[in-house]
């Protein structure tokens, strides 16, 4: 008898939250109960926490102070932590208002490259 896992599927994404196949020796279930694989606990579960905001909501930047003092946020399908969103809100907050807007409406995961990016540099230049 050939063992077979169960995995948490993702709402977002086709598959198992863990990221392995529907090959023939896995099976993919939506119930998280279910779910046997180490990995997929946690990303089933994750996947369950309800959007707080999505890129272009006005209401972006304030649900990003909220995830830098502490409180668990999920913008886009992703779960933002409390240095993530100080690092965001710096980079945004030092930004003239038209380049806010700008940063306002890039999608969680160009927001967060860009914010690291100038971070990383203006550390790097203050070391020099």
């Amino acid at each position: 008898m050939k063992a077979t896992r169960t995995h948490g599927r993702s709402t977002r994404h086709p598959g198992a939250a863990c990221g392995a196949d529907d090959g023939p020796g896995t099976r993919v279930t939506d119930e998280p109960s279910l779910v046997t694989c180490p990995d997929c606990p946690d990303a089933a579960e994750t996947e369950l926490i309800p959007d707080d905001a999505s890129t272009g909501d006005p209401h972006l930047m304030q649900t990003l102070r909220e995830a830098a003092a502490g409180h668990t946020r999920k913008i886009d399908g992703v779960v933002v932590d409390a240095t993530t969103a100080s690092a965001i809100l710096t980079v945004y907050d030092a930004a003239t208002p038209k380049t806010q807007a700008k940063i306002a409406s890039l999608p969680l995961t160009l927001m967060v490259s860009l914010a690291w990016n100038i971070l990383n540099a203006e550390r790097d230049g203050a070391a020099r």
